[in-house]
């Protein structure tokens, strides 16, 4: 047996080619009974190298194009998830044995020790940055500038609209401006809608024209950025550093709706801001990310004095889980939310208990009721309640922090790609016949 590296050294070909030619059937991957790492038979890469690597002086059978590669979604294995079918293969993140990790590091490292800025380079680039390029990006988003065609459409929409709907208004007149600009680097325009996606959320339209978010301007990178923004320049480094916490943990999360989306539009061709703009779209939807706002309803029903039981049998008398718990992938709690709800903690020190409380006094009794531990957006919404954002923008904190992760997915897209054109199993009526 192979690894991975000897086998695409035998190949001649990249890693993520290698996997490619495993998403597309070519290549059969094994996986040892412990440990993580696929392995592969030496004859079935001797068998596919005949197809792509000329020997004895013949030439090779050339692989089709590229424009007419099409993802087969693939039924479940005895190593994947049973709660789907596979249609693609990916290095950006994993989630195993309930484990997440972005590139390789666990999401419990990334969420102490990492920066937002750090976590966009590795899911992008694929390794851990240097200083120098950090730094290099803060630059970037602390001169971000929205063009005028941006700024227009965000004037139309007012400022009185949904956050997630201004992020998507965004990008078609982001996409229109860079245009005029002619053809660049696609890890550029990524640099482009991260800052600009910071500056639409800014409460004060001149800050959104402008970039200029006050007196904190030497505070560079995104937490800074949507805290001086949003709440003003009059914050603390802790603040910053507990909304940077937030960012890395919403940054990737695997093959989710909004992710599925961007990959999908990426595989056609379009361009960056296109592949954002759907996965927004995605993220719009209530099952997906309108449970951030169910969450905040839920707060607000207790701050006006309704009982927790009453709230809690209201939901089971719908059939509706509690907004906020339960994980289909992580049966024993999501990692993400034990994390946050130790942000949580630590920002009632000093912000005040009364929202944390809360948060513990809803935690315990669903567990007691449904056996439900809380999600990455029930300790999102408190952890952005306690900083001092208004209702309505835990939502689009989440698509800031996630826009990292769909981001890194397009590009991986764009680098090996085939259309994603999945199947559906008909069950309509039988073959007719259209007779006068």
């Amino acid at each position: 047996m192979l690894t991975a590296a000897e086998a695409a050294a035998q190949l001649g070909v990249k890693l993520g080619t290698l996997y490619a030619y495993v998403s597309r059937g070519w290549l059969k991957s094994y996986r040892r009974h412990v440990g993580r790492e696929a392995l592969y038979r030496r004859t079935d890469i001797e068998a596919l190298r005949g197809v792509t690597m000329p020997e004895r002086g013949r030439r090779a059978r050339s692989l089709p194009d590229a424009s007419s590669w099409v993802t087969i979604a693939q039924p479940p294995t005895a190593e994947s998830s049973p709660s789907g079918v596979i249609v693609a293969e990916s290095a950006v993140s994993s989630i195993l044995d309930s484990q997440l990790a972005y590139r390789g590091y666990p999401i419990e490292e990334l969420v102490e020790r990492a920066s937002y800025e750090e976590v966009c380079l590795l899911l992008w680039n694929g390794e851990r940055p240097a200083a120098a390029e950090v730094e290099k990006l803060k630059a970037e988003i602390a001169g971000a500038r929205m063009p005028a065609a941006a700024s227009a459409a965000l004037a139309a929409v007012g400022r009185d609209s949904a956050p997630l709907l201004r992020l998507a208004v965004m990008m078609p007149a982001l996409a229109a401006a860079e245009g005029r600009h002619g053809p660049r680097a696609r890890i550029d325009d990524a640099r482009q809608i991260i800052g600009a996606m910071a500056l639409a959320l800014a409460k004060d339209a001149v800050c959104v024209k402008s970039g200029r978010l006050g007196a904190r301007d030497d505070h560079t990178g995104i937490a800074a950025r949507l805290l001086a923004g949003i709440l003003g320049s009059d914050f603390a480094d802790w603040e910053r550093e507990a909304l940077d916490h937030v960012l890395v943990a919403c940054a990737e999360h695997e093959l989710n709706a909004s992710t599925f989306a961007a990959r999908v539009v990426a595989s056609t061709g379009a361009d960056l801001f296109a592949s954002v703009l759907a996965a927004l779209c995605s993220l719009s939807g209530p099952i997906h990310g309108g449970a951030c706002d169910r969450i905040e309803g839920m707060f607000a029903e207790l701050a006006a004095g309704a009982r927790l039981e009453t709230i809690l049998a209201g939901f089971a008398e719908k059939h509706l889980l509690p907004p906020g718990f339960g994980h289909a992938i992580y049966p024993n709690g999501d990692p993400r939310a034990a994390l946050l709800k130790k942000v949580a903690a630590a920002m009632a020190r000093r912000r005040g208990r009364r929202l944390f409380e809360t948060a513990l006094k809803v935690e315990e009794a669903v567990w007691k009721r449904e056996r439900l531990r809380p999600n990455l957006d029930f300790y999102l919404t408190v952890c952005t309640r306690m900083l001092g954002f208004p209702r309505g923008l835990p939502a689009a904190i989440f698509a800031m922090g996630r826009a990292a992760g769909w981001i890194a997915h397009s590009l991986e897209q764009y680098a090996d790609n085939r259309l994603i054109r999945p199947r559906m199993r008909y069950r309509g009526s039988p073959l007719r016949h259209w007779t006068s």
